[in-house]
């Protein structure tokens, strides 16, 4: 009955907006003279934004059937998007769910719950994935050197398998040039409100051509270095700080990129990025107004990391269809050291491993059937040292979760009615070997999961596009210890080694339409998503040994919005993207709800959202001999949000600016990021309600680029 009401709701949308492909239809009729179609003078020099999400090839934005954005590389630039975070701002349903350092963010998207256990979120650099075994966090990518982001909302189970039930995030860097040099570099200097210093970083990336046409290499990365702002005292707060500015962060990272194309059908690219964020102290911070950590007992905390991942794809044209091979290996080192009065500390480090492979061909026929086939293979683990050191105690709980796993999928679409209506039809078989592994035993798991997705579209005219969908996506079980098993079920909690897969299923209505000058933009998605075997933390019955468990099932409302709109006014650009969701529990295993009481029938899902939206205003304009002025001024707003530990994290606002000038190669901007200074804290921690984490202060600079014509 849900279905249905939500499905009329939909249909209801549907109505309201065919006047709309009505009149888009009447308005590309008269723009056809003499049987051949013209387009306004002013689309010319509107650029079509290409997409590669569907894995068949380029595809227009305006065209593809599914809740995605695209962000080139020129757009992130112009609006100081720099970093994922800033990024998720722009997202509808998006927001930061946890921070455990500068290399260590969490992110959550329509619902989907990032606790532990692998993400819910699927990460792609280019073609191979970014995966953290048992633990969801996102790359630290800089996007200097970045050609465009594709952000795609809801469950991605066919095409992109495991660890996509909320969404998935693309990242496509710059291929090298095989025909020209090519350079860019940027340099910027800032000052944090309350910091011991000033923040200055420096990046560039140049491309060279080895063998013209056919092999090319490029090399692109960064240094920053950010001052302290939080402050430190040996004991309790007491108003004068031991130690002043000690959360300094530094960023450095590497990519080598080779192209080769020894024949014209064939193109190899191999990669290296080294990523390497480090900072004093944690994301997490005693009170966040005043910023400070206390009994620290003249103690250094850190969170640092230490990624390397290495790719290797390949692709041959053949005559209708492509086939792809996506090769990577990720390791990384990463962790966290946490002081503890008066002189003990808890540390944490992890030591991931990635291998991943998939091969798939599609059709690159101009014909009306379309489809993509392929297979993906993974071998990774997920090691975790853990040391509790008190003066009275030394607790060691190092353990690993490991895991290979192997998928087949496919997706196969046909056009009708000369490509208007388009019906699609995916599916995904994923079978993985998993298991949980410590000094005194090894619990192995095998699990199996199906995922389909179903799509009609229609297209009515090339500037119309709706759809209804209904697909399916999971998020891999957590793998417990037996101690962890056994306290749990001392506390009345059925549970075993290997969790049930936590499983989403979307029902979705979208709509794009935009104007024949382009100077409109409106999209609208509705969705109703179902999570269905909810994992989560639980107490146990054995002292300071805690589990995990599937506990219940919930379901999302919601409605997402994008505007565009190129104002009449020369230069002047005016943005909106926003979400409402609505998330309640749906049925609560009662012995969960009985230690977890936040957990219960009809109670809001804990960390979501109920609202979070961004207003942009971009503004352009010739100065004077070849010189232009350009500014953005941008309002972001992230809803309340109860979360697991039972404190709500209140509603907050973020505003920042961009203004500057260019001329030819060359660009110089002053930027402003958290202009009205709000401190959160976005996450509240357990030391108090202004304890956990929040934005960086407010942060006024400059930034220099100049990049080759």
């Amino acid at each position: 009955m849900r279905n249905l009401k939500w499905l009329a709701v939909s249909a209801t949308a549907l109505m309201i907006c065919a006047p709309l492909s009505v009149a888009q239809a009447r308005q590309a009729a008269g723009a056809e003279k003499d049987g051949q179609k013209t387009s306004p003078a002013t689309t010319d020099s509107v650029q079509e934004v290409v997409v590669t999400a569907s894995k068949t090839g380029g595809q227009a934005l305006q065209t593809v059937p599914m809740a995605i954005q695209a962000f080139s590389g020129e757009e992130l630039k112009a609006r100081n998007i720099a970093t994922v975070g800033d990024l998720v701002s722009t997202i509808p349903g998006a927001f930061e769910g946890f921070r455990q350092s500068v290399g260590s963010r969490f992110y959550n998207l329509r619902g989907s719950v990032t606790q532990n256990g692998d993400s819910p979120l699927g990460y792609y650099l280019d073609d191979v994935p970014f995966i953290v075994t048992n633990f969801g966090i996102a790359p630290p990518v800089r996007f200097i050197d970045m050609d465009r982001v594709e952000v795609l909302r809801g469950p991605q189970g066919t095409l992109y398998g495991q660890g996509s039930s909320g969404g998935v995030f693309i990242f496509h860097t710059r291929d090298p040039s095989l025909s020209e040099i090519q350079y860019a570099a940027e340099s910027e200097g800032s000052r944090t409100v309350g910091a011991e210093g000033f923040n200055y970083g420096v990046s560039g990336a140049v491309s060279v051509p080895i063998v013209k046409d056919r092999l090319g290499i490029r090399i692109s990365g960064g240094s920053s270095r950010d001052a302290g702002w939080a402050d430190a005292y040996f004991g309790p707060y007491d108003g004068t700080p031991d130690q002043k500015g000690v959360n300094k962060a530094k960023n450095d990272d590497l990519r080598l990129v080779a192209l080769m194309r020894p024949r014209d059908n064939v193109e190899i690219r191999a990669q290296y990025w080294h990523f390497q964020p480090r900072q004093n102290f944690t994301g997490f911070t005693a009170s966040v107004k005043p910023p400070y950590f206390a009994n620290t007992a003249g103690q250094q905390g850190f969170s640092n990391g230490d990624f390397k991942l290495w790719s290797l794809s390949a692709k041959v044209d053949f005559d209708g269809f492509s086939l792809t091979s996506a090769t990577s290996n990720l390791e990384g080192d990463f962790g966290i050291k946490i002081p503890l009065s008066p002189s003990g500390s808890f540390s944490s480090r992890f030591l991931p491993k990635m291998f991943a492979q998939e091969v798939r061909v599609n059709s690159t026929t101009t014909g009306p059937l379309h489809w993509v086939a392929g297979a993906s293979y993974q071998d990774g683990q997920g090691p975790q040292v853990n040391a509790l050191v008190l003066p009275t105690a030394n607790i060691n709980a190092s353990n690993n979760t490991l895991t290979k796993n192997y998928a087949f999928f496919g997706e196969v679409s046909y056009d009708l009615m000369g490509g208007k209506l388009v019906p699609l039809i995916g599916l995904r078989t994923y079978h993985d070997d998993r298991s949980f592994a410590d000094d005194t035993s090894k619990a192995p798991t095998k699990a199996s999961v199906n995922t389909w997705r179903l799509n009609l579209a229609y297209l009515p005219t090339d500037n119309l596009t709706m759809f209804i969908s209904a697909a399916t996506g999971f998020r891999p079980g957590i793998v417990q210890s037996r101690v962890q098993v056994q306290s749990l079920t001392l506390a009345g909690v059925p549970v075993s080694v290997a969790l049930e897969p936590e499983e989403s299923k979307n029902y979705e209505f979208g709509l794009k339409w935009r104007s024949d000058d382009r100077a409109w933009t409106v999209g609208v998605n509705l969705y109703q998503l179902q999570y269905t075997n909810l994992q989560t933390s639980v107490t146990g019955g054995i002292n300071g040994v805690n589990g995990f468990a599937n506990f219940g099932d919930a379901t999302t409302k919601g409605v997402d919005l994008e505007l565009h709109w190129r104002t009449p006014i020369k230069g002047l650009g005016l943005g909106f993207v926003g979400n409402f969701n609505d998330s309640k529990y749906d049925s609560v295993n009662p012995v969960v709800a009985a230690a977890q009481p936040l957990l219960r029938p009809g109670s809001r899902l804990i960390n979501t959202l109920d609202q979070n939206y961004r207003v942009d205003i971009n503004y352009s304009r010739d100065l004077a001999n070849g010189l232009e002025g350009f500014g953005n001024l941008a309002l972001s707003h992230s809803g309340d949000r109860l979360q697991t530990n039972g404190f709500p994290s209140r509603p907050y606002d973020q505003l920042s600016a961009t203004i500057g000038v260019r001329r030819g190669a060359w660009e110089f901007a002053f930027v402003g990021n958290n202009l009205a200074d709000e401190r959160g804290p976005t996450f509240v921690g357990t030391n108090g309600p202004l304890s956990g984490s929040g934005p960086t202060p407010r942060t006024l600079g400059f930034r220099l680029r100049v990049t080759s014509p």
